[in-house]
């Protein structure tokens, strides 16, 4: 089939974060012990900024709705986001508010730790999100759902109905928070307006009280999601369609920081859906994406240009499993 390269508007909708990285320390330090790495950054975080970012670090136009506050993190970031290219006319800046921020810490063979604080996200609700911001035969992502402990359905809803109106796809990510007193079941109210949902294989669970994989996808498609992307790290994922089932391997790389891989496969997602790709070749190419995210400090420095993904896909293959829907 002939991919598209028409590109499609996308607005991404959630969370906003200051993402401050540390290189990765041989070990941790002990308690009132200082220790010295290479390099300590600020770069854009949160779920839905790191997929507005590194949809603009492959090349495409973004639009971004969110809120930051009026601090020192909330005007680093807005200048951050300029230098991408990235539209923050959907930006609001929370008077007195502190910016959400996240240190990051990784130590060298172990996974990375969060330390998060919502700031200004803690009061998100959506309402200051513009319904005329929504495209016109667009795509329009939900990032960082269920993270965002005020985020209102109803409202939220509404604007999932505008989307359809418009004939936009929609993608719902989530980030369910150990302890947050958010109610998971709370996200499949949602899926009847979802076009493409995508929890990892913990979230998942979490949604659906299944353990398998394909389980999970079965359930969540039942809910009404179109296409249920189960992501699982290393492992690769597990989708379904209606129409076919895949298994897909991991791409291997040389990794830096997989900080933001879920993230930047989802970029990588949103890209293939704003050219009107098959449901195969999309997971290839976020699968891609999100391999590559893993290849430099911070979430999505790693993440190439359009062209430089495409030629990193015709000299990489990854093992696959494509099976009809009976």
């Amino acid at each position: 089939m002939e991919r598209s390269q028409k590109v499609r508007p996308l607005l991404c909708i959630g969370d906003m974060v200051a993402d401050i990285v540390a290189s990765p320390l041989s070990q941790p330090p002990t308690p009132g012990e200082s220790v010295l790495t290479d390099r300590i950054a600020i770069y854009p975080g949160g779920n839905a900024l790191n997929m507005a970012v590194a949809t603009c670090r492959l090349g495409d136009p973004v639009t971004m709705a969110g809120s930051v506050g009026d601090d020192a993190l909330g005007t680093l970031l807005l200048d951050q986001l300029q230098t991408y290219g990235l539209d923050t006319r959907g930006v609001r800046r929370e008077p007195g508010g502190a910016t959400a921020s996240t240190f990051i810490l990784r130590v060298e063979g172990e996974d990375r730790c969060f330390i998060s604080a919502l700031g200004v996200g803690a009061g998100f609700t959506g309402e200051h999100v513009s319904p005329d911001l929504i495209p016109e035969d667009g795509v329009v992502l939900i990032g960082g759902y269920l993270k965002l402990p005020a985020w209102n359905d109803d409202i939220l809803i509404g604007l999932l109905r505008r989307t359809r109106e418009r004939n936009s796809i929609v993608v719902l990510n989530v980030c369910i928070v150990r302890d947050s007193g958010v109610a998971p079941e709370r996200c499949l109210r949602l899926l009847e307006y979802v076009d493409v949902f995508v929890p990892n294989e913990d979230e998942a669970g979490a949604l659906t009280g299944e353990t398998e994989p394909a389980r999970q996808a079965t359930v969540l498609r039942e809910a009404g999601a179109r296409v249920a992307v189960i992501t699982q790290g290393r492992q690769g994922l597990y989708a379904e369609d209606g129409k076919c089932t895949v298994t897909m391997d991991a791409f291997q790389v040389p990794m830096m920081d997989p900080s933001g891989c879920g993230d930047c496969f989802t970029a990588g997602l949103l890209a293939a859906l704003r050219r009107g790709w098959d449901t195969v070749p999309m997971l290839e190419f976020g699968s891609a994406i999100g391999a590559l995210g893993a290849t430099a400090l911070g979430c999505t420095n790693g993440v190439p240009s359009f062209a430089e993904a495409e030629r990193f896909l015709r000299g990489n293959t990854v093992r696959m499993s494509v099976r009809p829907v009976e």
